[in-house]
């Protein structure tokens, strides 16, 4: 009981989603000989054992999270405590590095900045690190960090509006805070039937969109209040960076995604090939499909890739999915929605929700159609940590 108990907290705190954890759990009950049924919200598990006419539920809390570097098991149950009571894999420098430079590197690949708003979108994404850190030294605080970052950061930019397009150093500077990828697993665990997690999550992403979009309303009417000459719209150059530099900024920017995952050295490979594969059918699909359609086809590209990458292996698919993933979520169409919703100014305000619906859809879709290809029957013997 104790094993099964660990094993589904730590899943739960490496990121696992619920009907992943449910499977896996459900199978090291069989292997143990005990009867025991699993209930999930997405913080918690309630474990109910039933042992001759008697039943004992057991709620087991955890905190949520993405520690890749602790998701081998190749050790199996003996080993659980010590990844229970080991370290984070990023520590204070790492942190800091990877909001930095993924707020750098997806200025200039993701959001069409120049080199100038990428290097903007750099320093903001520092100082966001830093109300990060901060936020985890002092609960108190953690409860208005999304806030009072977003406020910081369209502060910042508004005054720098002659030399930065806003949408490009904004979006970019918040990339780690961004809710697409919570929403996408919701979506997924909704297709998979786990209806509460599901919900749960989908309704916390929305929010915290709009928490992080009303942090950006604030902080530029806040600097417009200090300077009623600064325009409402910045201007944002027309022509981006050359697509040759996209071989240089992908490493950077999949390394960095991958430290704010807490994965290990040794993940970073199968991660970078996973996140090259995502942008690139993402780029050549955007010009000539619809953007649902391109994310569905993208995500099933990385499903087989990290199914494949697992029979050959015996990597788990999550490590590498997670990152790839990222690339796709809607999390950065949410914000700018909500953010324009709140600003009454343009940008298909009332469609945001659906805009991100309908792109989470098409992630969820492609991820279970590569692993029934992979594995038509399922994994039964063995655990398949995945998305």
């Amino acid at each position: 009981k104790s094993v099964v108990i660990l094993l589904g907290r730590l899943l739960l705190k490496c990121g696992c989603p619920c009907h992943r954890v449910d499977d896996m759990l459900q199978l090291t009950a069989q292997m143990l000989s005990l009867d025991a049924s699993f209930s999930f919200l997405p913080d918690s598990v309630l474990v109910t054992f039933t042992e001759q006419n008697q039943s004992e539920s057991i709620m087991v809390k955890s905190p949520q999270g993405y520690d890749n570097g602790q998701v081998d098991l190749d050790h199996c149950l003996v080993q659980l405590h010590d990844v229970a009571t080991a370290p984070p894999t990023c520590g204070v420098y790492a942190t800091l590095i990877f909001f930095t430079l993924s707020s750098f590197s997806a200025s200039a690949m993701m959001f069409g900045g120049t080199w100038i708003d990428a290097s903007i979108s750099g320093g903001l994404g520092f100082l966001v690190a830093v109300l990060y850190l901060l936020s985890i030294q002092f609960p108190v605080y953690a409860r208005v960090f999304e806030i009072s970052a977003s406020v910081l950061v369209a502060l910042i930019t508004r005054a720098l509006h002659e030399y930065c397009c806003f949408v490009s150093v904004a979006m970019s500077a918040l990339l780690i805070l961004l809710p697409g990828y919570t929403m996408t697993i919701g979506v997924i665990e909704l297709s998979a039937r786990h209806v509460t997690t599901g919900i749960v999550r989908l309704v916390y992403a929305v929010f915290y969109a709009f928490q992080l979009a009303y942090g950006l309303q604030v902080g530029s009417n806040a600097y417009h209040a200090m300077n009623p000459n600064v325009p409402e719209q910045s201007v944002c150059p027309s022509s981006t960076l050359s697509p040759w530099f996209y071989f240089l900024l992908l490493p950077i920017l999949s390394i960095s995604l991958s430290l704010s995952y807490g994965s290990c050295r040794k993940q970073w490979i199968s991660q970078l090939i996973s996140c090259s594969i995502a942008f690139s059918v993402s780029y050549f699909l955007t010009q000539v499909l619809e953007g649902p359609i391109v994310g569905a086809v993208a995500a099933f590209a990385i499903g087989i890739y990290a199914n494949i990458a697992l029979k050959l292996t015996g990597e788990p698919p999550l490590a590498s999915l997670c990152v790839g993933v990222t690339l796709l979520v809607p999390g950065s169409i949410g914000v700018r929605g909500a953010y324009a919703a709140l600003h009454a100014n343009g940008f298909e305000k009332d469609n945001f929700p659906m805009q991100m619906l309908t792109i989470a859809l098409g992630l969820a879709a492609g991820l279970f159609g590569s692993a029934m290809i992979i594995y038509p029957s399922s994994k039964k013997r063995s655990m398949y940590i995945s998305l």
